[in-house]
Order: C-alpha cells, then structure tokens, then sequence
C-alpha cells in the first residue's frame, strides 16, 4: 500500500448530505491521501460514513468545538508529512488539486491554498508568493482553510489558535510566516464558497460579523460610514476586503455591506464579540 503523501481534515457537523461527495473529490485525487474526519457531535449519518470511508475518525464534544481546535485534533491524528483542511460542503475542483499543493510545499512553501485576486484585488493569473511583509500590506487577503495545505513540522511549532471564534487561518498564517517563510496562493487551487450561504441569511450574517471582529484584536477595523457602505454595494469592486466580489446591486453584496456595517457598529460602540460563532458544518440551514 502506498502511504499517503497528505492527509485532508474533514471537520464535520450533522454533514450526511455532502460528506460523500466530498470525500469523492478527494479519493479521485492523482496521488494518495488520507482522509481524517473530525466530529463534534453530529447526530445524522456523518458519523456512519465516516467510519465506512475515512482512515481516522476523530470525535469531540460539540460543546468544546473551535476552528482552530477541531483542526488541531485532526492534525494530531493524521499520518502523512502535509496535512490539508477541506470543508464537507466543498469539493476539490480538480483531480490535481492535492499534487499542485505538494509540490508548492516541497518547493519551501509553508501552506498554499487558493484565491482568485491578489492582496491589491487584481486577479490571479499565476501562483503568488506571499512572506511576511506581503501579509502585513494586506491585512484582509491570504490563507483560507475552506481548502488548503501545509507543512506538518510548521504546525507542530505553530499550532491553530484555539480561542479565536473564527479567522483560525489568517491568524495562523501570519504566524507561520513570521520567521522568514512564506506562502503560496494559487489560483488553480481556488475552490467554491458558495457553502457559506447554504445556511441562510441568519447564518450568513452572523458568521461574517464575527469573522470580521474576530481580526480587531490584531488589525483594528478602518472607519466604515454610510458613504462607503452605498459606494460598495454599486461598484463593480468594491474597496472594503470584507466585502465580495458578487453582482452589484446583488443580495450576496448586500448582506456583505450590511456585516461589515453591523461589525463597524459594534466596534464604535465596544460592544465585545460573541465567544463562539456556529461553524459552516453546524449552521442552522433555516434562512
């Protein structure tokens, strides 16, 4: 049997209607990996099929759920030399897709994952290699962990921040870089968000306001007035990082204004963000 070269941590959650096809994405993979699911307490079939297809099955209490520890958990478990994140709503694009991202890390790169524009919002054509100043220019762009990988031994040193109630990935990332590395942003690598709106517009709302606060204790929020929020729900790009890149005028757009307005408001009035947030794997899907 040929040892895996990475291994993908699938966290999970009440995941029974996408897990399989995103476990598909990954076994149709040209090289071989090792899947590790991480649970917290799902009450569905997740945990039937994750013992059917995965190598480790990883459970924890849904209570002490975080990003950052939930990954931790994973990575603890798995036996390859990179590990890798995948969310069980998202499917790996293309059957390369683990092999582009090995050989990003066997090049030098500490993690690599995928993006569509660079940190001046100009659109990807080619890999870019993001150090430490590049982060620190752009403090809204870099690492996701929707899909990405990275190196076993920079995790070991640097392990995901547990506490954070989201951004486990930017935050990570700024670390993992810190003494020199960098990172590889590529845009064959880039995988659908579209899951982060599955769950309805509550859940939408909430997760995006929390993740935009939970960056305040190391990048504080630029003033965001009324002006600019109008501004950015008609531009064809709009300026704020927070906010995407959907149709102008469109509701996506408008729900990412409306956040980023709710999490400016916040801010201004110290109000201190919520200690946890409900993860994409465990969102209520009522809008």
């Amino acid at each position: 049997m040929v040892p895996p070269v990475v291994s993908i941590i699938i966290r999970t959650y009440n995941s029974a209607v996408t897990l399989n096809a995103t476990i598909d994405s990954v076994r149709a993979q040209s090289c071989p990996v090792e899947v590790v699911i991480v649970d917290s307490g799902s009450t569905d079939d997740t945990l039937r099929i994750a013992h059917e297809r995965a190598e480790q099955v990883v459970t924890i209490a849904h209570e002490d759920f975080s990003y950052g520890g939930a990954l931790n958990a994973g990575a603890r478990a798995a036996a390859a030399p990179f590990h890798g994140a995948l969310s069980s709503h998202t499917l790996l694009p293309r059957r390369d897709w683990v092999e582009i991202g090995r050989r990003h890390l066997e090049a030098g790169a500490v993690a690599a994952c995928g993006g569509e524009v660079d940190g001046d919002d100009r659109p990807l054509t080619a890999p870019l290699r993001a150090d430490a100043d590049y982060l620190a220019r752009h403090r809204y762009w870099g690492f996701t962990n929707t899909a990405s990988v990275w190196r076993s031994e920079v995790w070991r040193v640097h392990p995901f921040d547990e506490s954070l109630v989201a951004t486990e990935d930017q935050e990570w990332s700024w670390r993992a870089v810190a003494g020199g590395g960098h990172l590889v942003v590529d845009p064959r690598l880039t995988v659908s968000g579209s899951h982060r709106r599955t769950a309805g517009v509550r859940a939408y709302h909430r997760r995006m306001v929390a993740e935009i606060r939970a960056l305040e204790h190391m990048r504080p929020l630029e003033r965001y007035r009324v002006s600019d929020a109008i501004a950015d729900w008609a531009r064809p790009a709009p300026h704020d990082p927070f906010v995407s890149r959907a149709r102008r005028f469109g509701r996506t757009r408008l729900l990412d204004v409306v956040a980023r307005w709710d999490a400016g408001a916040q801010s201004r009035k110290g109000a201190v963000p919520q200690p946890r947030i409900v993860p994409e794997e465990q969102e209520d899907r009522r809008a």
